[in-house]
């Protein structure tokens, strides 16, 4: 059996239902399948496709809270064989540390940005990067930059804290060493470790003439109105201020029926999860209301003389 490079990690879930020791499998099993993928990611981002491969155990449990050994073990031999031809390899325990260390690795630096993106990123060295936001500067290694930025890594870490802390009773995550707490994510930071939605190829983006029947307003800054096309449902956000004006000030009534001809812009954007689609009223260029009464045609009496 080759010799192996193995780093140790205790991570904890603490809160009211997890005190017992036993934590619900449901839970517990997605977020160990996320352990496992972070690393995977994480070694594909910094090390390549061929990159030696990262095995993720775990290893027991303690009681009081949940607490769960996990050790990162890598290949020494396929380590060396990566370095004699010339490339780059960061061991298990560097990956530990780029991910989990108290003051260093990802954990911290999200909790630094609190789901905010970086006003300014500048390359320091070919090693450091410097990264501000309102103001206040961290310098980070560029290795940190590389997994802050890649979506699969942040959605594996996003399965391994904010997916058990978003259920009822789990409080907090914990990273611990020697039985000493190094880190912790309390409930409240928890969306600070959502992935961010990748930007999408947009397809297209056209504005048309079209005239929809109201279903719901929103009163709402952002909130959507939702329209009909007479085929179909929409959600769309109305853009037309002066229109929104006369709402708010009540100069505008609307009645069941009522039909609103406007300027539409459509967009369609590609997305990881399939093409997405949003509407947004530009103008507004008429108001119809919903006929009271029947329109009769009244025929005059005829003249029999």
């Amino acid at each position: 059996m080759s010799e192996v490079s193995k780093a140790r990690l205790t991570i904890a879930y603490d809160g009211d239902a997890v005190r017992d020791g036993s934590m619900d499998v449901r839970d517990l099993a997605p977020a160990l399948l996320a352990m496992g993928q972070l690393f995977d990611a994480a070694n594909r981002t910094l090390n390549g496709p061929d990159a030696p491969k990262i095995t993720v155990n775990v290893v027991a449990t303690a009681p009081g809270s949940f607490e769960i050994g996990i050790d990162i073990i890598q290949s020494l031999y396929e380590q060396a064989k990566l370095f004699l031809n010339g490339e780059t390899v960061t061991a298990a325990i560097n990956l530990k540390e780029l991910i989990f260390a108290g003051s260093a690795g990802l954990i911290y630096l999200l909790h630094v940005l609190r789901g905010r993106r970086p006003d300014r990123v500048e390359k320091l060295s070919d090693d450091t990067v410097r990264i501000t936001i309102n103001g206040q500067s961290t310098d980070v290694p560029m290795k940190l930059l590389r997994l802050y930025q890649d979506l699969a890594v942040r959605k594996a870490l996003e399965g391994v804290i904010y997916e058990p802390l978003k259920k009822e009773g789990i409080n907090e995550f914990k990273v611990l060493e020697a039985k000493r707490v190094v880190g912790v994510v309390d409930k409240s930071e928890a969306a600070y470790f959502v992935a961010p939605e990748p930007d999408g190829k947009v397809l297209l983006d056209d504005t048309r003439k079209a005239a929809f029947s109201i279903v719901s307003l929103a009163f709402k800054e952002d909130n959507k109105w939702r329209l009909h096309d007479g085929n179909s449902q929409i959600s769309a956000i109305i853009e037309d201020k002066d229109f929104l004006y006369k709402v708010d000030h009540q100069q505008i009534s609307f009645t069941k029926g009522d039909v609103l001809v406007c300027q539409v812009r459509v967009t369609q954007t590609q997305t990881s999860g399939g093409l997405k689609t949003e509407y947004a009223v530009i103008k507004v260029e008429e108001h119809v209301r919903s006929p009271q009464q029947m329109d009769l045609l009244i025929e005059e009496p005829k003249d029999d003389r």
